[in-house]
């Protein structure tokens, strides 16, 4: 897991980025109206967020931008509900890293932490 964190920093660095205070609803950000994210850093071509979600937790209905690299800090379950139907429930492994591409609003989508200890996930989104 160490190796992965230390990959993405490295390559962070080599695309020259720099650290940067942001808000929430900016292009680019990935948006939860459930849980607060902290801007890590950003500049003119990605936004990395972390993201802490507690169990039982859910990070509400929201979008995601597109072009997003996830780094699982720290795993744990997932349920994950289009238009507020089940559609799964898996288990995200400690340093498990994955691609998310554009997902509307429009499908209600939105996933929470149904198991027993907090999750820490990263977002790399690419601007």
């Amino acid at each position: 897991m160490r190796r992965i964190v230390f990959f993405t920093l490295m390559t962070l660095g080599i695309l020259g980025i720099s650290a940067s205070a942001g808000t929430e609803n900016k292009p680019y950000h990935q948006y939860y109206p459930n849980i607060p994210s902290e801007v890590l850093l950003e500049n003119d071509k990605v936004v990395v967020q972390k993201f802490i979600i507690e169990p039982g937790q859910w990070e509400g209905v929201h979008a995601h931008p597109g072009n997003q690299v996830y780094i699982h800090i720290r795993g744990g379950e997932w349920t994950g509900r289009l238009a507020g139907k089940q559609m799964y429930v898996d288990v995200s492994e400690t340093g498990s890293v994955g691609w998310m591409d554009a997902i509307d609003i429009s499908e209600q989508h939105e996933s929470g932490n149904t198991g027993d200890t907090p999750i820490e996930l990263i977002w790399v989104t690419l601007k």
